[in-house]
């Protein structure tokens, strides 16, 4: 019939190209031709006129000495434009610059993407701690939404109906480390938790020994559109430091709700 939705054709050549870009993020070392066509599941002609054309266009070039594959400047140009082009980043940037000098810990902002068909919170700008002992983060950094302190605050915001259906989608949850919550019931308590609380506390499920604290931006939907972060070592996320944390924050996440970004 007419009004059935058909499913996008999609285009061979580009899959292909992007999952030779993905395995190169995935071993950023460098890897030989061979090794990238058997990853990718391709003949070593079709890799190679693929990659050959990648690297005309500067996403992947060669080692001269080794003679192995690496992502190429061009990448990382366009991944460097995107995030400074987000603007939530830049109106984060004021209240992340006054966070560090009142508490002096990492604090980053977190959007929401799918990738490979799964939403999850992506690390798109932060500001890090000077102390001694702190949590190393990097610009896109993905993190499952399930286990993630700004993850479980996108769900928050999701109906019940929508969020069995987010759960029906994974299969069996990972867990990350001994604390990961991976039960149904559990984690929908504390998803729960999060839309009446208005943030959320994950203490060592995704990293052990790092905790985290968000807060979410809403759009006027209702939808969070973004998240701000604080990840610390856990021996410095006593209860009242975080409380004086989300004094800080808390009307933060209102002012920049009510910006309706």
């Amino acid at each position: 019939m007419e009004n059935e939705k058909k499913s996008p054709q999609t285009i061979q050549s580009i899959q292909r190209s992007l999952d030779i870009l993905e395995f190169l993020v995935e071993h950023g070392s460098g890897q030989k031709l061979a090794a990238i066509a058997k990853a990718c599941g391709l003949n070593k002609a079709t890799a190679f006129h693929i990659i050959k054309t990648l690297e005309l266009r500067g996403y992947i070039e060669q080692s001269p000495d080794s003679l192995k594959y690496k992502l190429g400047g061009k990448l990382f140009e366009l991944a460097t434009k995107s995030y400074q082009r987000i603007d939530i980043n830049q109106i984060c940037e004021p209240y992340m610059a006054e966070f560090i000098g009142r508490f002096n810990e990492t604090i980053a902002v977190y959007n929401f993407a799918a990738i490979h068909g799964e939403m999850k919170a992506l690390c798109t700008d932060f500001k890090e701690s000077s102390l001694p002992v702190r949590v190393l983060l990097a610009t896109g950094k993905w993190l499952r939404l399930y286990a993630s302190a700004p993850g479980r605050l996108y769900l928050s915001a999701y109906a019940g109906k929508r969020l069995d259906e987010y759960f029906d989608s994974l299969g069996p949850l990972e867990a990350f480390t001994a604390q990961t919550l991976t039960q149904r019931p559990a984690l929908l308590e504390k998803i729960t938790a999060c839309k009446k609380d208005g943030y959320c506390i994950e203490r060592e499920e995704y990293e052990p020994g790092v905790v985290n604290l968000a807060v979410p931006i809403y759009k006027y939907s209702g939808r969070v559109l973004a998240s701000l972060c604080v990840t610390l070592p856990g021996q410095r996320a006593e209860d009242a430091r975080l409380q004086q944390m989300l004094e800080f924050l808390l009307p933060v996440s209102k002012e920049l709700s009510d910006m309706d970004l």
